[in-house]
Formats: structure tokens, C-alpha cells, sequence
């Protein structure tokens, strides 16, 4: 078998499938260059090298980093500690401070980032602030992994509702997911990032696409820490733990994810490094079918936590309008609609 190296980087698609590997996606808080104001201290830099390390990841998935020089600085950094991430592609959206980055043991065998996604709102043509990261890896056996990476709108105030830029953004993404999936029915698509938002609000249910079926419906992976918790980020200020980052996979991919291996682990010195908490997806690249097992750790599309206390419907759509004014209506309450969404 010849390997192709391109650069130094061994092309995927010339390699046999390894048994298994991780996929991380990490918010590393403001990995900006030591000349960027803002940038985070060389302290905090080295604790997220700490952490990516210690994953040793195959594939990732950065948010916020600060672009090509901060690029470099990591997979620099990364060396030092004996990881090798020669394949590095940057997606260069709108944002000119916080960019996404995918890093990789191996070259894909396209990379198709959009950067021209936008949509109309208010009247105006509003490009995607990050942009979409878009890489397709593929093994000697035919293998085939759609990795799609997003950072959507923050929620901090725009004058056109950040919650409407967030929920078109996750419409734009999903629109991108249903094309691969439209030319490649049984496609093998991992979808990661900071979404910033919950998992019962608009933009990650029109992401998750509940109104298909089940073969088009993203499913929520829902990694989980060694206590079956799963928030992936502390505002600190306010002492709130909140889900904002996903990976979520499509029917295809469902039965060569490991669940019991796709977590978030706990290593390093986490809130030194960043507010957010790296995710980890561990894959097996050989086509596998649908069990009814696979399915039976879902629900309604979202991975069951082992052991939970069962949740009342009412208080399961609690954040849904119609849930708060039933809420109301029973306390009676004459409480106005608090704007969660």
C-alpha cells in the first residue's frame, strides 16, 4: 500500500480504517495571539494544550481560536508535548477575531468550509458571522466522515435579535447537512460546535430537524461526564452550567459511535483553561447497521442519561411557551412571558 503524504500529511483515504478514534470539538475561550487584546494568558494557553493532549484526539474541532498565527501556535505547543497535527484548516468567516479551526492526524479528502452562508433578516442580507467548518475524511475501506463545525451567535445583544441571527444560522447549517444528505442518503455526518443555546430552544431543535424522519434527523450524542452530567459551560459571574455545545450525528453514523467512550472527560485544570468543557465523540469507520439497541438510548432524538429521575411531559417542555402558560394558568400566575426561547 502506498501512502500518499502531502507535506508531511498522510492522506486518510490511503490508510486502512483504524479500529477506533476520537473526534473533540473545544471552545479554547480566546486562544488569540499574546498581541491581541483580550487574548487569553500563557498560563490558561497551556492549560487547554494540557487538555487536547491528554485527549489526543485524531480530529478537532477549535472554537475561538484566533486564526492561522494562533493555529500554529497550537499545533507548535502540541508537538512539544509529542502530538503530531499536521493537517490544520481554518475557516475564514465574517468574524475576524474568532475562528474556526479543524486540526487532524490526517488529510481529508475535501475541505468545502462555507463562508458565504447568509440569510435575510430585517430587511438585510446577513452573512454567517463564523462561517461553517466542512471537511470529509475517507478510509482505504471506503469509509466515508462528514465533519461539519459551527460557532453560532452569541447572545449578546444585536439589534436584530440574537436569538432570530442564531436560530437563521442553524437553519443555514441544517440546509448544508440536508445537502450532503440529499446526494448521500446514508451519509456518516458528525455535526460539533458552540451552538450557544439549549437543547430545547429553537436554534438546536430546527438543528436536530424533529419534523423528518428518523433516516434525516440529527441525533443528539449528549456526552457525558463520570456523574452523567452533561453541561459543557460556566458563567461563572452568575454560578450557571448550562448545554451550549453539541455533537450530533446523523441515522447513518448512529451505530459507529461508541456512546459509552463519547463524553466529556475530566482532565488538566478544565477552568483554568476555558469556560467550556471539551467534548469527545469515539467512532469505529466501518459501515454498521441500525440496531434497535442503538435507538433504544434515545429519546425523541436526544441520548437518554443513565439512571435520571424521570421527568414529568409538563416539566420536560418547560421553556416552550405552551408549557409556562400552563404553568401560569395552574399557579395562577399572572407572570408575562420571560423571553426564553
Amino acid at each position: 500500500m502506498g501512502l500518499a503524504d502531502l507535506g508531511g500529511v498522510v492522506v486518510a483515504a490511503d490508510l486502512p480504517a483504524p479500529a477506533e478514534f476520537r473526534v473533540l470539538s473545544y471552545n479554547v475561550h480566546n486562544f488569540f495571539p499574546a498581541s491581541v487584546p483580550g487574548a487569553k494568558s500563557a498560563e490558561s494557553k497551556a492549560a487547554v494544550i494540557d487538555v487536547v493532549a491528554g485527549i489526543d484526539a485524531a480530529i478537532m474541532l477549535l472554537v475561538e481560536t484566533g486564526g492561522q498565527e494562533s493555529v500554529r501556535e497550537i499545533q507548535d505547543m502540541l508537538r512539544r508535548k509529542g502530538c503530531e497535527y499536521p493537517f490544520s484548516s481554518v475557516v475564514e468567516g465574517g468574524d475576524q477575531e474568532r475562528r474556526l479551526a479543524v486540526l487532524a492526524k490526517w488529510e481529508p479528502v475535501e475541505v468545502q468550509h462555507d463562508v458565504t452562508a447568509f440569510y435575510n433578516l430585517g430587511g438585510l442580507h446577513v452573512r454567517v458571522q463564523r462561517g461553517f467548518a466542512n471537511c470529509t475524511f475517507q478510509w482505504a475501506n471506503g469509509y466515508r466522515l462528514h465533519l461539519l463545525g459551527a460557532h453560532l451567535k452569541s447572545k449578546v445583544y444585536h439589534q436584530l435579535g440574537q436569538t432570530d441571527m442564531r436560530r437563521y444560522e442553524a437553519r443555514q447549517l441544517r440546509y448544508l447537512v440536508n445537502g450532503i444528505l440529499d446526494k448521500e442518503p446514508d451519509a456518516n455526518i458528525l455535526v460539533v460546535g458552540d451552538m450557544n443555546d439549549s437543547p430545547n430552544a429553537s436554534p438546536v431543535t430546527t438543528l436536530l430537524g424533529r419534523r423528518y424522519k428518523d433516516e434525516k434527523q440529527l441525533y443528539d450524542l449528549r456526552p457525558l461526564d463520570r456523574y452523567d452530567l452533561a453541561w459543557t459551560h460556566l458563567w461563572q459571574a452568575g454560578d450557571v452550567y448550562s448545554r451550549i455545545d453539541y455533537a450530533l450525528a446523523t441515522y447513518g453514523l448512529l451505530p459507529e459511535v461508541d456512546l459509552d467512550k463519547t463524553c466529556l472527560p475530566e482532565l488538566g485544570s478544565l477552568q483554568l483553561a476555558s469556560d467550556h468543557r471539551p467534548l469527545v465523540v469515539t467512532l469505529t469507520p466501518v459501515e454498521k447497521s441500525m440496531a434497535a439497541a442503538v435507538l433504544d438510548r434515545f429519546d425523541q432524538s436526544i441520548r437518554k442519561v443513565p439512571n435520571a429521575v424521570p421527568t414529568a411531559e409538563a416539566e420536560r417542555m418547560i421553556g416552550t411557551r405552551k408549557a409556562r402558560r400552563a404553568e401560569e394558568q395552574d399557579n395562577g400566575s399572572e407572570a408575562g412571558d420571560t423571553g426564553e426561547e
